[in-house]
């Protein structure tokens, strides 16, 4: 699963997850709420405020019994702190509020008096903050659930990070280890032969044979260490293209003409269609090329002798299309859904006809670094196209519209 997709399934996943967390809250905050409304309110209303009617208080008008309490208790404190004769006036005025507020009196010349309206508020007030605790409670318990859930989803994806960097150490590593192996192998029997006829105990008839095996076995080291140096560069930081007007057509063909011997090598028949207009896009032709380049080599090397590659370039409405097809077997699905990583086809590539596993994951990297798109097409897709329809698998790169120019002459004018 690609970056772009995690970020979708994770976004999905916090919006699901909130909107279940608001609705039972909700669901909770309506529930306690009728419950304190039907049984609790009515019995502190009678308790506290004798003689009002409990429906026509409300919890607004609990919390505005709260502001009054505090402050009659605030004005209890400031009494204790005024002259003798401030007292008086400020137990007045303190006792108008409590018979509007519906107690009982509240200040009298005596202490105990005083202590009984204190207590008689204080426990109101305990009261009242713990039905606003109630009414808390279900937030509090949806935000720490909703919070657990998020930290459980990031440790998942933390975990998944984790596992996938080592399951990438460990192929890389493999693939190190065999990339060594693949070029000891060839450096020796280049070592040998070179010393071999160095030292004059090749037969002179012996000789072209000798140094035909030294050339191939140098052109695969030579691509082993193309292909590793390609990956690390095109997988540094900062690394960039820089396009040019480039004839895609023109460089299609090229790249066809550089692999013809191959595929004559190989016993394989190529099938090209392009178009004979100069077809111009914004395109680094240097990775472009290379990028056709890997594609039709990796045709060549996991395809059985007499398959026929076809090589098509098709002009459609709104973007440009690549096809690089055969009639081989068919790619496993599982391996599929892998193919462009590093690595993955590490082990058997290299066992059975000497890949280094690195070809498309390459290919990949240019293709999107460029803006466009690289897919593997598999049989069914490809029956809808008449000119492709025989073909087994395709591998297509997507030139998007705004990445194409205006038609143009072979030096560029309009």
């Amino acid at each position: 699963m690609d970056e772009k997709q995690q970020l979708k399934d994770l976004q999905l996943f916090l919006i699901k997850n909130f909107v279940a967390t608001l609705v039972l809250v909700a669901l909770a905050e309506y529930g306690i709420s009728s419950l304190l409304n039907r049984f609790v309110l009515p019995v502190l209303m009678n308790f506290f405020f004798e003689g009002r009617d409990p429906k026509t208080v409300g919890l607004w008008g609990i919390a505005s019994a709260v502001l009054m309490v505090l402050g009659l208790l605030l004005l209890d404190f400031l009494q204790t702190l005024m002259p003798g004769r401030f007292q008086t006036y400020v137990a007045q005025g303190f006792s108008e509020l409590g018979e509007r507020l519906g107690t009982n009196q509240r200040m009298g010349t005596g202490n105990v008096t005083v202590e009984m309206s204190m207590a008689r508020e204080a426990m109101l007030l305990v009261s009242l903050l713990a039905l606003l605790i109630l009414l808390l409670l279900p937030i509090l318990v949806g935000a720490a659930y909703y919070v657990g859930v998020v930290i459980r989803e990031f440790k998942k994806i933390e975990n998944r990070r984790v596992e996938k960097q080592r399951e990438y150490e460990r192929k890389r590593n493999l693939m190190l280890s065999d990339i060594a192996h693949d070029l000891r192998t060839p450096i020796t029997t280049v070592n040998g032969y070179a010393k071999a006829l160095s030292d004059g105990l090749v037969k002179e008839e012996k000789k072209q044979e000798y140094l035909d095996a030294i050339m191939a076995k140098s052109r695969r080291m030579n691509e082993l260490i193309t292909y590793l140096f390609d990956y690390v560069k095109t997988d540094s930081e900062g690394f960039s293209l820089q396009t040019e007007k480039t004839d895609l057509c023109e460089l299609v063909r090229e790249c066809v003409a550089m692999q013809y011997q191959d595929f004559e090598d190989a016993g394989m028949e190529p099938d090209v269609e392009i178009p004979e207009e100069a077809i111009f896009i914004k395109a680094n032709k240097l990775q472009l090329s290379r990028s056709i380049t890997n594609l039709l080599t990796n045709a060549i090397r996991h395809n059985k002798e007499g398959c026929t590659v076809g090589i098509f370039v098709q002009k459609e409405e709104d973007d440009l299309r690549i096809f690089v097809a055969d009639n081989g077997e068919p790619i496993e699905e599982e391996m599929a859904k892998h193919l462009f990583e590093p690595f993955v086809m590490g082990d058997q590539s290299r066992s059975s006809r000497g890949g280094s596993g690195l070809g498309l994951s390459i290919v990949k990297k240019i293709v999107e670094l460029h803006g466009f798109d690289i897919a593997l097409w598999e049989k069914q897709k490809l029956s809808r196209m008449p000119q492709i329809a025989s073909y087994e698998k395709a591998f297509v790169i997507r030139i998007p519209e705004s990445f194409t120019l205006p038609s143009l002459d072979r030096d560029g004018k309009l």
